[in-house]
This record gives C-alpha cells, structure tokens and sequence, in this order.
C-alpha cells in the first residue's frame, strides 16, 4: 500500500493519483512510491513530474485529460479548440469527445458541457462551460457559464460529478 503524504489515505501500487486528495503519487528511480504535492498544496514547491506519466502518453500529446477511475486518458482530437459532453441520438450538434461510455449521463455530463480552447501562443488551456445543467468544477471551485477559465498542471476539472485530472506534460 501507499500512503499519501497530503492526506494520509492508503492507496494500492501502481496508482497514479490519491483517491481521496488528488494528489499525484509519483513513482522514485529506487522504486519506492511517493506522494507529489503541487504547489496549491504547498508554496513554492517545483518538481519535475515527467517520471510519473506513463512515457508513451509524453511523447504523443501535450495536453491530457486522465480519468483516474478507470485509470485511462480521454481520446483528445488533435485541435486547438474541441468540446466535450455526451452524443444523444437525433442531437443536431455532436461533441466532438463523447463521454457516453463512462455513463456520462448518470454523472451529470450535459450534451454539450464544455469547450477546452488550447492557445499555443500563450501556452495556456482554458475551459469553457457551455451552460450545462450541472455545472462545471476547476479544483472544487464551480466556473461561470460562458466564461474562459484556465487550466494548469494537476487542476482536477469536474463535469457534474465526472471529474479528470489535467496534465499538461509538455509546453504547448
């Protein structure tokens, strides 16, 4: 088991986030597992979490979405502005990534929840809420429909109660 250094919740190996906190447990070149903090935890703190993202997610995209629950990264379309929801047969509009195979609707997710607009000139994410029915979370904090919110390394994002973790592995 690993116990995480935030909050003390016991994990089982191989886990890449805490359960309980968020925090990522990042695994050390001896082997031994230990627990990331970032810096909305603790000040000041820089680490290099390179080692900690599976390689193969490194080298073929710089943005990811993980859904820790079933421990997978979200198939992302390879374009600066793309949005996210669930497909409903007869809707006029698609998203463009369909959450329906991790029972999108019993979470909250709306057909259309969000936009995530990728500007690589100021190496930034932002997320849009698209007026969705249950709102949209940055880190537990809801975000005003319409508006474009940042995104940084390690924010957790929540549709409803459908909740991503944000990993920005390299510069846009």
């Amino acid at each position: 088991m690993i116990k995480c250094k935030v909050c003390g919740n016991q994990e089982y190996h191989g886990i890449l986030f805490c359960g309980e906190c968020g925090s990522q447990l990042a695994f050390a070149p001896d082997q031994k597992v230990n627990t990331l903090v970032y810096a909305d935890q603790i000040r000041g703190l820089n680490m290099d979490i390179s080692n900690t993202i599976p390689k193969k997610l490194l080298e073929e995209r710089s943005f990811i979405l993980y859904y820790s629950e079933q421990e997978e990264a979200l198939d992302l379309p390879v374009q600066n502005e793309f949005s996210i929801g669930r497909l409903v047969e007869g809707q006029v509009i698609a998203p463009d990534v369909d959450l329906n195979k991790y029972e999108a609707y019993n979470l909250g997710v709306s057909r259309l929840h969000v936009t995530i607009r990728i500007d690589p000139q100021k190496n930034k994410v932002f997320v849009i809420d698209q007026g969705s029915a249950n709102g949209t979370f940055v880190n537990n904090y809801e975000i005003p429909a319409n508006s474009e919110v940042p995104l940084n390394h390690g924010d957790v994002l929540t549709l409803g109660k459908f909740s991503l973790k944000v990993i920005l592995p390299n510069e846009l």
